[in-house]
């Protein structure tokens, strides 16, 4: 049993963005659990730090890309535990700022490594699904900094919203409904600026998909042809 685990993590080590996807599925499950007492929302701090660590090193980051890459995850990571420590609202729109940056910077980086080559990786293909990911958790930041802005932005039904409360955990929940397009159900956006993002997310998760299938559609088409991929 041991040595079927050693393999598999010596296989997990050279699938970055595997790793990467499953930290990000972890965080969603784990979420719902930790975020309702205080050792559980610092746990999820530390949660924030090996994801964002793990997506630099899953975009391949390299050079000046990487310095820049920790200069932004340092202050994302810090301001996240002084919000969750002290809760003051300058900290929260830092931290919502700095995360977005963070995690739009690592969408860069991942698509870079994805299409510098016309050779798809297996590592690669987590590649692209963790992209789609951090897609939603980039969208989900900027939600919540406009819920924060104007109160009342995003409407949730009552009956879903017992405590009345909407917070970056149900905005994460609206980002993939939209991102996926698969219809808003209990949270609508209701403010022009709240539209106007969520039609940008709408536009971005069907285009980011038709781009995908029809780029490896290409690759695999040049190879049976024959012609260099």
């Amino acid at each position: 049993m041991s040595n079927v685990f050693l393999q598999a993590l010596e296989r997990f080590k050279h699938l970055p963005n595997a790793l990467l996807l499953l930290a990000l599925l972890l965080q969603v499950l784990s979420f719902p659990w930790l975020e309702h007492f205080a050792a559980g929302r610092l746990a999820l701090v530390g949660f924030d730090w090996v994801i964002l660590v793990l997506a630099l090193r899953a975009a391949r980051a390299t050079g000046i890309e990487s310095r820049l890459g920790y200069v932004m995850l340092i202050p994302a990571v810090a301001l996240h535990a002084l919000e969750v420590l002290f809760g003051w609202n300058g900290l929260y729109v830092a931290s919502m700022l700095s995360q977005a940056l963070f995690h739009g910077f690592v969408v860069v980086c991942l698509l870079r490594y994805v299409v510098r080559d016309d050779v798809v990786t297996l590592d690669e293909v987590w590649a692209l699904a963790s992209l789609y990911v951090l897609l939603a958790y980039v969208f989900a930041y900027i939600y919540a900094l406009i819920e924060h802005s104007a109160p009342g932005a995003f409407f949730i039904n009552p009956s879903n919203n017992p405590d009345g409360l909407t917070g970056w955990w149900e905005l994460l929940y609206f980002s993939f409904t939209c991102l996926t397009s698969v219809g808003f159900g209990e949270i609508t956006p209701v403010s022009d600026v709240a539209r106007s993002v969520v039609m940008l997310q709408q536009v971005t998760g069907v285009l980011y998909l038709a781009i995908v299938i029809s780029r490896l559609i290409g690759i695999q088409t040049r190879g049976r042809n024959g012609q260099p991929p």
